[in-house]
């Protein structure tokens, strides 16, 4: 970033403008975590549902149905992001959030959580696609990672604070309180202007220039926001340009190639590690896990670790890296959940545990903050830095879209290994994912730290 600026008020708009956007991840979050502590109760004789108890098979669908709507999510989102711009786009996620919340207090048959749990991923499926966009184009180099990092924080805060509320409050209230954190966020969000870049793309130069001095903070009068909004122009007119031509081999150059690859690799690490479906079925993994502590708490304290963890990447991000980090968390992860494994495979073998209920807690622990502190954020905030500027919101697209069908595959069959080879054989193949992510991270990724993402060079 060129020239000085007064970062004081540049800073406090950009948090104010991500805080802002994150309410409805918080409540994205919730949504997330609200099938751990109510999935037994639906499975139990006294589930709210006509349709009566939901079994395995129904449940793994409650699980894996949401990232159906999360690929969708990310189409429909990718491909108005353009057209719409990044600010209104993410104004719409609102809608498909309200939706859950409101079908979840009515519904009466598990067809009807079917389509709620669709709903929540193409909320998630919006707000990957749209976030690391609009974190790119507003933040400034130095608190970029900072900022990308409240992805992980707010998401994870809703599923801390959906795993209390299912264990206090009863199945029909909690969508009636969990409803005011999309309704503020639809408040909130009128009083953030859309992008520069976006505006820019529009011809809006006016509101482009306005839009400049709010989010870094400059004085209108001052040279420095000219000479930045000169940079910035002749970036978002060289970047049309050659958008205007995009073109299949854009997609074969070596640095395209190799973007997309660590994109898709990237997403494809985050769920096969398995934590996301860990999370997902917490309660449920602690019953089988043998855990010392009651399943509902058991979830609760890891839901804890994973704000610890994130709040250590939100630390830790600007001044390790983003490589180093990656690798940290992913070899962590491999590691927590051998040990994991272990205890189940000595358990499930009848080796006598006595006095060792307290691992399984504990290495799922740290398991989880270990995943927090780099591999569950910086996949999503790191493509805008890694692909090639032409092609950037097309391979994030494309990145998110693997998400999705990678969640799905892993929600839907971990209730089916649970049964099958048990809680020891899950977590041996995530395991080996975990390790094979490290050599791939170590031997191809690149460091991005301190990334000028409106540079001469990535025009």
């Amino acid at each position: 970033m060129s020239g000085k600026f007064d970062l004081s008020n540049g800073v406090v708009s950009q948090v104010f403008s991500v805080c802002t956007i994150n309410l409805i991840n918080f409540a994205h979050g919730a949504t997330l975590g609200w099938v751990s502590p109510f999935l037994p109760l639906l499975q139990s004789d006294d589930s709210p549902l006509n349709t009566g108890p939901v079994t395995v098979e129904q449940s793994s669908w409650i699980g894996s149905i949401l990232c159906l709507g999360g690929l969708v999510g990310s189409i429909v989102y990718g491909c108005f992001t353009d057209r719409l711009g990044v600010k209104r786009c993410i104004s719409c996620i609102i809608i498909p959030n309200i939706c859950f919340w409101v079908i979840v207090y009515f519904g009466t048959s598990v067809y009807h959580l079917y389509v709620a749990r669709f709903l929540a991923g193409v909320t998630g499926g919006g707000i990957m696609v749209t976030f690391p966009l609009f974190i790119a184009d507003i933040s400034d180099t130095r608190i970029r990672g900072i900022l990308g990092s409240c992805l992980g924080l707010f998401g994870n805060s809703g599923i801390l604070v959906m795993y209390i509320l299912g264990d206090f409050l009863s199945y029909r209230t909690v969508p009636v309180v969990m409803m005011s954190v999309p309704i503020l966020f639809g408040i909130l969000m009128c009083f953030i202007p859309e992008t520069p870049q976006t505006l820019l793309r529009k011809r809006k130069v006016d509101e482009a220039e306005r839009s400049l001095r709010f989010y870094k903070g400059m004085d209108n009068e001052a040279c420095d926001l000219k000479r930045e909004f000169e940079k910035l122009q002749n970036f978002v007119l060289n970047s049309r340009a050659e958008n205007n031509k995009l073109q299949f081999s854009d997609f074969t150059s070596p640095q395209a190639k190799k973007g997309i690859f660590i994109g898709i690799f990237l997403m494809f690490l985050n769920q096969f590690s398995g934590i996301f479906a860990i999370l997902t079925y917490a309660v449920s993994i602690f019953q089988e896990s043998g855990s010392e502590l009651s399943p509902g708490t058991s979830a609760i304290i890891i839901a804890a670790i994973q704000i610890v963890g994130t709040i250590a990447s939100f630390i830790f991000i600007d001044l390790a890296g983003r490589k180093v980090l990656l690798l940290l968390s992913t070899f962590g992860t491999g590691m927590g959940l051998s040990c994991l494994g272990t205890f189940s495979w000595l358990r499930a073998h009848n080796f006598d545990l006595t006095g060792y209920g307290w691992i399984p807690i504990v290495s799922l622990s740290v398991t989880v903050f270990l995943f927090c502190v780099g591999l569950c954020n910086i996949p999503f905030f790191v493509l805008p830095e890694i692909l090639p500027p032409k092609i950037c919101n097309a391979g994030n697209a494309i990145s998110m879209i693997s998400i999705s069908i990678f969640s799905f595959v892993v929600l839907k069959i971990l209730p089916i290994m649970l049964q099958e080879i048990q809680l020891h054989g899950a977590a041996a193949i995530f395991a080996t994912t975990c390790y094979i992510g490290v050599l791939v991270i170590a031997i191809i990724i690149p460091e991005t730290k301190g990334k000028n993402l409106v540079s001469p060079e990535n025009v």
